[in-house]
């Protein structure tokens, strides 16, 4: 296992795509950071009364919304569907037969990679966001450092659930149209139905869930029914559900 771990690191770590999906997210996150902190700025120079420091934790899980988790998705479909594509998963095969082992340390690299990246655009984030309103109100350091943690878990479980779902796919383009989906499309949709089951439901997509998680239940545009443990337990039960389909359909067909 640790001979396929440092492998397969070698493999995406000398892809230029894996640092432009990296660079993509932290670039991503300081520029939605520019322009919430700019409109929180001006909004507390017309009333410095709305000056809260939860808003340094609040923008910056947004940011993880709209922009970060996507930027997870490329980076693992990446990992995930690239040997499928030019065929080189034959000769990865033959190197290593055992194919679980394969698929365990693709998603060991990717989920390490999408940790780092979560905890680093919340960083990011906070300090960009500290650049407009720091002179208003405190950073809350030990909250930030909690989020930075949430998001970095959450995106790591994020990547462990588009490995699988690259892996059982086998294509780049349907990865990121199933994700997508997955991560907004389908729980928007679902949303607007206006009936309450299916909108508590949607709570439990991976998207939803793991905003209210990374969040600490303070989105500020969006209320979940589910509280607590469950959000993250949601976002897991998705991974794994991902992995033992990639397991089992690796497993099966051929190459």
């Amino acid at each position: 296992m640790l001979r396929e771990v440092a492998a397969e690191w070698v493999r995406q770590s000398s892809l230029r795509s894996t640092w432009w999906a990296v660079a993509a997210a932290l670039a991503g996150m300081a520029l939605f950071a520019v322009l919430m902190g700019y409109t929180e700025w001006t909004r507390i120079l017309e009333n410095p009364d709305e000056a809260d420091g939860r808003a340094f934790m609040r923008l910056t899980s947004q940011g993880h919304f709209y922009l970060v988790q996507f930027a997870v998705l490329i980076l693992a479909a990446l990992a995930s569907t690239g040997e499928f594509t030019n065929r080189s998963v034959t000769s990865t095969l033959l190197w290593r037969p055992n194919r679980g082992t394969v698929l365990a340390a693709r998603t060991l690299v990717t989920a390490g990679l999408a940790f780092v990246v979560g905890a680093l655009a919340t960083v990011v984030g906070v300090a960009v966001l500290a650049g407009f309103v720091g002179w208003y109100t405190d950073v809350d350091v030990a909250g930030a450092l909690a989020t930075a943690l949430r998001a970095g878990v959450c995106m790591a479980l994020f990547a462990v659930l588009f490995v699988g779902l690259g892996t059982a796919l086998r294509s780049m383009s349907g990865t990121f149209t199933v994700g997508f989906l997955l991560l907004l499309g389908l729980p928007l949709v679902m949303q607007l139905s206006g009936v309450q089951m299916i909108n508590d439901l949607a709570a439990l997509m991976p998207g939803m869930a793991g905003i209210e998680f990374y969040a600490g239940g303070d989105v500020g545009f969006y209320t979940a029914p589910h509280d607590g443990p469950v959000n993250i337990a949601a976002v897991a039960g998705w991974a794994l559900a991902a992995q033992i389909v990639a397991h089992t359909e690796l497993r099966v067909r051929d190459v």
